[in-house]
């Protein structure tokens, strides 16, 4: 008798987890609902310091933040974060938290970094 109420104790348990996982996955359904990104999306911006250290393209999308594209580049050149850095696009300033499309930057352009003296 007492390994039925052991069994019905774990299936009851077991129950509860299941419960517990689908309302997980919903919750993440929601929160990403159509997060495919095809492969014609996908874009590379070049990024080039007037010191010749950085010569390097970081893959984006047009609706990124262009903050979240600098903050790829400096994973790569950490040395960078640690100045106030002057990004230039067409000879104007870029915007970081407007979209990489907003700044009418498209795929192959080159965005000029300047490092203050």
């Amino acid at each position: 008798m007492q390994n039925n109420q052991m069994n019905i104790y774990e299936i009851n348990n077991l129950k509860q987890i299941i419960i517990q996982k689908d309302k997980e996955i919903n919750e993440l359904k929601i929160k990403l609902p159509n997060s495919k990104v095809y492969m014609k999306d996908i874009m590379v911006i070049n990024f080039l310091s007037t010191d010749q250290n950085i010569r390097c393209g970081i893959s984006c999308l047009a609706d990124d933040t262009f903050a979240e594209v600098e903050e790829k580049l400096y994973k790569k050149f950490n040395e960078f974060r640690k100045t106030n850095n002057i990004l230039l696009f067409g000879g104007n300033i870029i915007l970081r938290f407007k979209k990489v499309r907003e700044n009418n930057i498209h795929d192959g352009d080159t965005i000029q970094i300047v490092k203050p003296e």
